[in-house]
């Protein structure tokens, strides 16, 4: 029983995702800097819409939840700017 040709082409996807994981990733997360650039949460480390894992990896630590807690309350209680995301957050789930 063979794959249909949707099935196989996701099965491709998986493959190539997985055979080709770092350049997925360095792919997935210069598309995410890219879009949320203007965000303030990047724009206080200073990327100034740089793509670069280097340089996201350089300027912006590492966050915990209560790091970014206010943040959070903020888009929590109807700040619709882009804090931490380009595109407004319509739900949070818990």
């Amino acid at each position: 029983m063979g794959a249909s040709g949707r099935d196989s082409e996701l099965l491709q996807f998986i493959e190539d995702a997985t055979k080709n994981a770092d350049q997925m990733q360095r792919r997935v997360l210069a598309e995410i800097l890219s879009q949320n650039a203007h965000t303030e949460y990047l724009q206080r480390y200073g990327l100034a819409g740089c793509t670069y894992r280097e340089s996201f990896k350089k300027k912006v630590p590492m966050v915990t939840y209560d790091d970014i807690k206010p943040e959070i309350l903020r888009i929590a209680n109807g700040d619709r700017s882009p804090i931490l995301s380009s595109h407004p957050v319509s739900e949070f789930l818990t």
